[in-house]
């Protein structure tokens, strides 16, 4: 019979004075905050709008028509159009689905990488689409979308980068508002227009709360991963799939490659200046992005990176050591 070794109390008292950080502690300062004030505007908006239009009578109708498009407008893009994508999805049966047959290192990941991060393991798809995104969507359900570009034109690890990425939004609870962004941004203008309710919302969160929840991600995902390295070649990489000033210069994945590994530095030859050039001059004009990477530099050579990754190897190593030691069961002795 196996046998558990206990603590004593003595051990007991010293796992429990352990570190007790979390990976959502190392979030950007103030994100939170940004994501309930959008919310809280938001909301207060819409109900003073309404509210206002209906306690005259003349204009009671014009009220209720519109709070009953703003319900409408909330029900179609944060329930309706996840169900149709995840049904869009399922209608293929097992062909875009991860699966340990089909793709056993990504279903592995998002197995192992969900307990890691403490997030149920979440359904995953693969897509035949050629662009290069690794992206979350859905609700009380999310859901993982990677695309064949991205599995074609990503290494492995770059791959399993984005996709903790993924698993990271969920541990955050970014998925819904994330998935509103994704949506309008898919949205024809026209059609945009009518969705003003939810525009002003993702509006609202472009302001302030959208770059500092990518930035929160890169963060927590660095922690994880501990490879600034590879983390900003899969990013960059993503970019270049559908930004518009990198699609122009035809960078490409090989030329990301070369930037990464060059540091961002400019050698001697001809092709280094090229590729360092049409880099940082792509990455200049996108300011999201130019943000992103300055942000992801700054994290990487601040003292709180460096005592994040201390604090989180020995909170690993205090529930190592906490946990219950079974032995192997004696052997009988023998008699002659």
């Amino acid at each position: 019979m196996a046998v558990t070794v206990k603590m004593d109390e003595k051990s007991k008292r010293r796992a429990g004075a352990a570190p007790t950080a979390d990976i959502g502690d190392y979030i950007v300062e103030g994100e939170r905050g940004e994501g309930t004030k959008a919310f809280l505007i938001w909301i207060v908006l819409m109900l003073g709008l309404t509210a206002g239009l209906c306690v005259l009578e003349e204009t009671r109708d014009f009220g209720i028509g519109i709070f009953a498009w703003w319900v409408l407008s909330v029900v179609v893009y944060f329930f309706i159009a996840p169900r149709m994508v995840m049904r869009r999805l399922r209608l293929h049966g097992t062909e875009y689905a991860i699966t340990s047959r089909r793709h056993p290192r990504l279903k592995t990941l998002l197995s192992k990488g969900s307990t890691m991060i403490g997030v149920p393991e979440p359904e995953g798809f693969l897509t035949d689409e050629t662009n290069t995104q690794v992206s979350i969507l859905g609700g009380g359900q999310p859901f993982v979308i990677v695309t064949g570009g991205a599995a074609q034109s990503l290494l492995p690890p770059e791959l399993d980068c984005l996709t903790l990425r993924c698993l990271v939004h969920i541990r955050l609870g970014h998925v819904r508002r994330l998935m509103l962004l994704q949506f309008l941004g898919d949205t024809p203008p026209a059609l945009r227009l009518l969705a003003w309710p939810v525009a002003i919302y993702g509006a609202l969160l472009r302001l302030n709360w959208h770059d500092m929840a990518e930035q929160s991600a890169d963060r927590l995902t660095l922690l994880l991963v501990k490879n600034p390295k590879l983390l900003m070649s899969a990013l960059l990489k993503q970019f270049a799939s559908s930004d518009p000033a990198m699609q122009s210069q035809g960078i490409s994945a090989e030329d990301v490659d070369k930037y990464i590994k060059q540091g961002g530095l400019i050698g001697n030859s001809g092709t280094e200046i090229s590729t360092q050039y049409k880099i940082g001059s792509a990455i200049q004009a996108n300011p999201y992005l130019e943000t992103r990477i300055r942000a992801l530099t700054a994290w990487v050579n601040a003292p709180e990176y460096v005592a994040a990754l201390e604090q989180m190897a020995e909170k690993r190593a205090a529930k190592t050591s906490a946990a219950p030691v079974s032995t192997p069961p004696a052997s009988a002795p023998t008699t002659g």
